[in-house]
């Protein structure tokens, strides 16, 4: 585009030449053309020919030609046109290379023959912008001196452009500094000169080198542009004086430094460079020569070192002035002042004296005891002769200044030798010169051990797994305790802490060694009977007074494989073999057959796989390994045998596994359809003893006994004779009184409690108590004399005294119980209140006093302490979060229960959590599978016998045993007469077989309830498709399903004849309670004062208000006013309980009851009863 718009501005500048040529023609013979540089090769400059008024067709023939004078041919004319044109590119800077000339010419001659002719041509060369500025040299380099004054003019390189006139250098710029600026000036030729003028003085501690850019512009269009780098470096005066880091030294020197040693070493900094930073280092006229003796002082680098030796008790302070100056034509300077003081050197060491020293002493010593004097002292003098007394911070004793440099070592800590047994005390004096100096001493202490430490078992819950079937005498386990204690306080005996099981004593289920507590199986365990055991173990040192500690241990059993599988469906009821009747026109994957086996081994060892042991057809029958399902594997065929027979064997999982058979025969038998193809009629068998008349005969042999057994009984009865009495009065007896309302007599006990008897012995005869055991404490018993004659409450002429005993702590706190069961429901609110855990301490005051804790277990790295909370007053237990029953089941952890006295004493007791399960997960279906939602497809033959098995559901539920039983119910079915669901184990079946009325599709929704209060549930659908057989080709005639009464003639009879027996037991009964309810005749004998008594199912009687038994449940229930003829009931009866009131005579004994009249109370259920 640049080229174009050259060419056509040439173009119109060439014909406006021409035209003024042409013009001037008459005064001058000279063609003249001016053209631009740099125009393109065969560009047109004009047309020649016409120009000059020649033909142009003859310029040929006329051999015109163009001659160039001195010069590169850079033109020449076209002879078929006549147009002069560029031959080559014109540079006019080359052309003309002086630019004093201001126009350029390139001067031609155009010459033609046949005549010879000659044209005068000149061409002026105009300038165009196509050079930029540039320096000759890119770098200028100045040095400045910093001491230059502003104003101060520096001349720089000028630009160079080859172009002219105003395509030529016009200005120049300079970068912004704050130090320089720029002058231009121009020359008498009109070029460009410029300047560079300082504006603001240098410092060179400032900035030693300034880079400006200096740029020159031409005046062209557009504008061109060249650069150059100007260094200005600024050139140092010595203008800055040397400088010290600081004003003001003080140091200090120790007295005996020895001679060389540096005291100081000083630095002066000079900003100036060269010899104006050079530095040299004096002392000052104002530095005595003292000082100057004493420290040398280099001068080269200012370091100041001792030249004689210091004594501090000859001069303590040294000053001098230092003078550094620099070495400059016009040396400047700088000084500092330096103090140097002379430190005392801390030559005594301080001593240590112990004056007394206590070794061994017992680990019990309280604290603040004190256990050695040591005295300290030293010659110093000032800090030097202050010392400090220490020992080791990782003991249990500190150090009491008692006086001046005395200290006594006292014990700041509970010792314990079973953690340390003795202690090397190291005493350690140290003055506080500088440096210090010490000594030490050191004292072995060694302690002496006293029995304080119970022993500890590594666990505090032993799990021990036993397999079963162990030789009695396998030894189950070492549960060894450690006591941290010496001697006789570490020696430990083992025990088994007694525990009923079912009458059984632990002692004759295990055994411990009392010297290593190794644990033995005294008897054999099986697993089916006895799957775990719980009890506790203690280890006693043999200290004064012995300590104790017990673990829980519990063993499981671990079931071994001893028990084979048991075959439990099909039913056999005659021997191995079992008798199943199958259509022959079953459809492929029809059941046949499912086999059930149940091992009582546990989960492992019980799991069931079924196999085909023996098989008639292989390809005809199938059986599923898991459930025991065998399906049909195709259509029966012509060929295949009547009575194919079936073995199939029920494996365990066990090592090495056990097993169990079953041999089940199939007997084939036609459909009535069949019988029609072949015209022959088999008739439908079945066995009349069916199951329903077994039970019926069974029952009707069991009413039949129940009504001879009766009979028999009440004949019995009838026939006895009653016994006569002759006992005599019993005789007066001593008797002893106690608050608990308990008697003595002759030695043998009438009272209401069986507790006092075991403590006191009355001696009537000598007239002496005898105490049989100790009595608890803080008790009270009031001892009277009764005379023989008196009753047991007569005690007016008695004479009474009162025993009264002091307490102390020789009793551990007791629980009620030795283990606790607290079943907590799962998803509880945290902080509820589980149980209360109270003991109970027979001491008194501050002895019975208790505290509760939770000994801890950890669970999974879970403390026992993050689950449950104990209230240490009252025993009160706590849940700390929400429990689940499927993730938690149980916990089982220890209670300690401490009382305050001294020492204080405890026990222990196993707490035993059960978390119970909510009903909280809903069933869930896990057969049929549901692949795609909850719609199951299933196909059955329409000629599916009565009773066949169509499908079976099978729910699950990880409930507990008892919310996840599962109960099975039609939700919705469509032909209620078709199908029917078992409720328990959830088999489909049909009722009939299918008709033409009854829908192709039927579709069942089955839900599955669990057992929990509200029950959740689930559902499944099942959608059953109905496939014709090959037998229904005959669709056309209506066949007439074979049926029999399953409730035949002899189960009638059998019913009828277990109803009237039943009838008659019902009536022999009755009269027996008729006859048994009758009064006596009344006795003509007149009987002595009576008394009103109650005689209990529990052998208990009420004699004149007075309980005469062993047993103190019955006087609380009743009370016997004699005078008034009344039995009074003292509070609510246990409903249904029954009682016998009879009429005692005055002088009988208790047991005498041949001539009572006899009631019987009955406590019934009502409103008013558990009011009251």
């Amino acid at each position: 585009m640049a080229h174009r718009h050259i060419r056509n501005c040439c173009r119109r500048c060439v014909f406006s030449f021409i035209f003024v040529l042409t013009s001037m023609e008459i005064v001058t013979s000279i063609t003249h053309y001016s053209v631009p540089e740099e125009m393109e090769e065969g560009a047109v400059v004009a047309n020649l020919a016409t120009d000059l008024g020649l033909d142009v067709k003859s310029l040929k023939r006329r051999q015109m030609r163009i001659d160039v004078e001195g010069n590169k041919k850079y033109l020449d004319i076209n002879k078929d046109t006549g147009e002069l044109f560029i031959l080559e590119r014109i540079d006019r800077e080359i052309l003309c290379p002086l630019k004093t000339t201001t126009y350029c010419f390139l001067k031609l001659d155009a010459t033609i023959e046949n005549p010879i002719r000659m044209f005068n041509i000149e061409v002026e060369i105009t300038d165009i912008n196509d050079n930029a500025p540039h320096f000759r040299r890119g770098t200028m380099h100045l040095d400045i001196s910093e001491a230059s004054p502003v104003g101060e003019r520096f001349s720089l390189n000028n630009a160079v452009d080859p172009d002219v006139g105003t395509n030529s250098v016009k200005n120049y710029h300079l970068s912004s500094s704050e130090y320089f600026a720029l002058e231009i000036q121009t020359g008498r030729d009109g070029s460009k000169f410029a300047d560079l003028i300082l504006k603001k003085a240098l410092d060179r501690e400032q900035q030693a080198v300034h880079d400006l850019i200096l740029t020159a512009v031409d005046g062209g269009v557009p504008t061109r542009t060249g650069t150059a780098s100007i260094i200005v470096r600024v050139l140092d005066v010595n203008d800055n004086a040397p400088k010290f880091d600081g004003d003001k030294y003080e140091v200090n020197v120790l007295e005996n430094a020895p001679i060389g040693s540096l005291v100081i070493k000083l630095n002066a900094t000079d900003l100036d460079e060269g010899s104006n930073s050079d530095l040299v280092y004096s002392y000052s006229l104002y530095t005595s020569e003292r000082t100057q003796n004493m420290f040398t002082l280099n001068p080269d680098n200012g370091e100041i070192r001792v030249k004689e030796m210091i004594n501090y008790e000859d001069f303590k302070i040294y000053e001098m002035e230092v003078i550094a100056s620099d070495k400059g034509l016009n040396p400047l300077s700088g000084q500092c002042k330096v103090t140097i003081q002379v430190t005392d050197m801390n030559d005594n060491h301080p001593e240590i004296s112990v004056k007394s020293f206590q070794n061994p002493i017992k680990e019990n010593e309280p604290v603040d005891t004190v256990i050695a004097v040591v005295s300290v002292s030293d010659k110093d003098s000032g800090n030097n002769g202050i010392v400090d007394l220490s020992v080791p911070p990782n003991l249990p004793f500190k150090l009491r200044q008692s006086s001046d440099n005395y200290y006594e070592l006292v014990v700041s800590e509970p010792l314990d030798r079973e953690k340390v047994p003795e202690y090397d005390i190291t005493f350690t004096v140290t003055d506080r010169g500088s440096p210090p100096l010490s000594d030490n001493e050191t004292m072995t202490l060694e302690l002496l051990d006293v029995n304080d430490n119970v022993p500890q078992f590594p666990q505090s819950f032993y799990t021990i797994r036993v397999m079963e079937n162990n030789a009695p005498g396998a030894l189950l386990g070492s549960l060894t305790a450690f006591d941290p204690d010496l001697h006789e306080n570490q020696y430990l005996v083992y025990f088994i802490l007694e525990k009923e099981i079912v009458n059984t004593s632990m002692s004759m289920l295990f055994s411990i060694n009392p010297e290593n507590g190794n644990l033995y199986a005294l008897k054999t365990f099986d697993y089916e009977i006895e799957k775990e055991f719980l009890f506790h173990i203690e280890a006693r040192d043999s200290g004064s007074p012995p300590l104790s500690s017990n673990v829980t241990v519990h063993i499981i059993i671990v079931d071994q494989n001893d028990n084979a599988p048991v075959i439990v469906s099909p039913w056999r009821a005659h021997g191995s073999v079992v008798e199943e009747k199958i259509p022959r026109s079953t459809d492929k994957g029809s059941l046949v057959a499912k086999v059930i086996a149940l091992d009582i081994d546990s989960v492992h060892n019980s799991r069931i796989t079924y196999q085909f042991l023996q098989v008639t057809d292989a390809t005809l029958f199938s059986l599923d390994q898991y459930n025991g399902e065998i399906r049909t594997m195709r259509m029966f065929s012509y060929r295949d045998p009547r009575h194919p027979q079936l073995v199939v064997v029920a494996k365990d999982n066990g090592q090495p596994s056990l097993s169990a058979t079953v041999t089940i025969k199939l007997s084939t038998v036609e459909t009535a359809v069949k019988a029609y193809s072949d015209m022959t009629e088999v008739p439908l068998e079945y066995d009349i003893f069916s199951d329903l008349n077994l039970y019926l005969v069974i029952g009707l042999g069991s009413v039949s006994f129940l009504l001879l057994i009766t009979i028999l009984v009440t004949i019995v009865l009838k026939c006895q004779k009653p016994k006569s009495s002759s006992k005599a009065p019993p005789p007066c007896r001593n008797s002893v009184l106690s608050e608990r309302n308990s008697t003595i007599a002759d030695s043998t006990l009438v009272s209401n409690d069986a507790y006092w008897y075991s403590m006191f012995l009355a001696e009537t005869r000598k007239g002496k108590l005898v105490v049989r055991q100790p009595l608890p404490k803080g008790s009270r018993y009031i001892v009277s004399s009764l005379p023989r004659g008196t009753g047991v409450s007569d005690t007016s002429d008695s004479a009474a005294s009162t025993l009264q005993l002091l307490d102390v702590n020789d009793n551990v706190p007791q629980f009620p119980q030795s283990f606790y069961t607290i079943r907590v429901m799962e998803n509880n609110a945290p902080g509820a209140l589980l149980g209360s855990l109270t003991a109970f301490d027979p001491d008194l005051h501050e002895n019975q006093y208790l505290v509760y804790f939770i000994l801890e277990k950890e669970i999974v790295n879970t403390s026992m302490s993050m689950l449950f909370s104990i209230n240490p007053e009252n025993g009160n237990l706590y849940a700390l979060k929400t429990f689940d029953y499927e993730i938690e089941k149980e916990f089982l952890f220890h209670i300690e229960a401490r009382d305050s006295g001294s020492p204080p004493l405890s026990s222990n007791v196993t707490v035993h959590i059960i978390i119970v399960d909510q009903n909280d997960n809903a069933p869930v279906i896990v057969s049929p599978w549901r692949a795609h939602g909850s719609v199951v497809e299933e196909k059955i033959p329409r000629s599916t016998d009565k009773g066949s098995l169509v499908a079976k559901v099978i729910a699950l539920d990880i409930d507990s045993v008892h919310n996840s039983r599962i109960t099975y119910q039609f939700l919705q079915v469509t032909d209620a007469t078709l199908f029917s669901l078992d409720q328990y184990n959830g088999e489909i079946r049909t009722m009939r077989m299918f008709s033409y009325r009854d829908p192709r599709h039927p579709q069942l929704v089955v839900v599955a309830k669990d057992n929990g209060q509200p029950s959740l549930s689930a559902t499944v659908t099942i959608k059953l498709s109905t496939v014709e057989t090959a037998v229904k080709a005959y669709s056309d005639m209506t066949e007439v399903p074979l049926e029999y009464d399953i409730f035949s003639d002899l189960n009638l009879y059998l019913v009828i004849g277990l109803g009237s027996v039943s009838f008659l037991l019902l009536i022999t009964i009755l009269v027996t309670i008729v006859l048994k309810c009758q009064k006596p005749k009344s006795s003509s004998k007149a009987p002595p004062p009576c008394r009103n008594s109650v005689l209990s199912e529990r052998n208990s009687t009420i004699a004149d208000s007075t309980l005469v038994s062993n047993d103190a449940y019955w006087y609380s229930m009743f009370l016997a006013e004699t005078r008034k003829g009344k039995l009074v009931v003292r509070q609510p009866l246990p409903k249904g309980s029954r009682y016998i009131v009879s009429s005692l005579p005055r002088g009988t004994g208790v047991s005498d009851t041949s001539d009572s009249a006899a009631s019987t109370l009955q406590s019934s259920v009502s409103s008013t009863s558990s009011a009251k």
